[in-house]
């Protein structure tokens, strides 16, 4: 009985001890950039604690398939798998960081850093987190409806496109400076397809015509701006053209009268 008592006893200590080494393993944080631009670099980094346990190996995924993975028993210790949109440096790559080049817009996805523990335990850890690939070309947004003359209050028909970008740009209205944020006079359209798996987005502008009106529409990925200004042409209102053509006969008969008098 004692000798059952002892192995239990035995195999409850194995249990609690190894449960705590397990539970020390842990990454301690995950750094991959939340947003980069198509043809870039970048380098991801996982910050783990063994707690003085043994580093079995470190595999990184993208999307849940494998790209990189760190194995300190082996010669040598990396091996980078191909995948579709992700280029390893391994020279410039370690046991708690990897380094991509050339990003593209496949490079896109959600990024997991997994940390395995040597045996008997073999406990891992893991962390992860998305990273947006974009691509923001130099050309300014397109104004379209602008070119005609309008009458005064009467509604825009303009519209604004972006050039082809990745992922869709938010399109802005600014008139004489002021961001619209009327809705009614703001008209979403869906984004289009582009080739190459690139978008277009557009936005309407329909805010009443008034004098000197410049409108501006600016296309925006994270921190990047591209832009494009134009101005409105109004033409004179109802209540000026009487004025007007009254002001045209009086100097007309002024000028016959002159010319009479001769």
């Amino acid at each position: 009985m004692c000798a059952i008592m002892n192995n239990i006893y035995f195999v409850f200590y194995i249990f609690l001890f190894y449960s705590k080494v397990s539970i020390c393993l842990r990454v301690v944080s995950l750094s991959v950039p939340s947003l980069k631009q198509k043809g870039e670099s970048t380098t991801l980094t996982c910050d783990y604690d063994l707690e003085g346990g043994k580093l079995y190996s470190v595999k990184w995924y993208r999307d849940n398939e494998e790209f990189y993975r760190y194995m300190p028993k082996l010669r040598p210790p990396q091996h980078a798998h191909r995948l579709e949109g992700v280029k390893v440096d391994l020279e410039k790559s370690s046991t708690r960081r990897v380094h991509l080049r050339d990003l593209t817009l496949k490079s896109r996805g959600l990024y997991r850093c997994e940390v395995s523990e040597e045996a008997p335990s073999f406990h891992s850890a893991q962390s992860e987190t998305f990273m947006e690939v974009y691509y923001f070309p130099r050309e300014s947004p397109r104004i379209v409806g602008y070119e005609r003359p309008y009458e005064l209050l009467e509604p825009l028909d303009v519209n604004c496109s972006s050039a082809k970008a990745f992922p869709a740009p938010e399109l802005q209205w600014h008139i004489n400076g002021e961001k619209v944020t009327e809705s009614s006079w703001l008209t979403s359209l869906e984004s289009k397809q582009a080739s190459q798996g690139l978008m277009i987005s557009t936005l309407g502008l329909r805010a009443p015509a008034t004098q000197h009106m410049k409108i501006r529409c600016v296309a925006i990925i994270g921190t990047h701006r591209r832009e494009r200004t134009v101005t409105i042409e109004t033409n004179p209102s109802d209540r000026t053209r009487p004025a007007s053509i009254a002001f045209i006969i009086i100097i007309g008969y002024i000028n016959i009268i002159y010319q009479t008098m001769r």
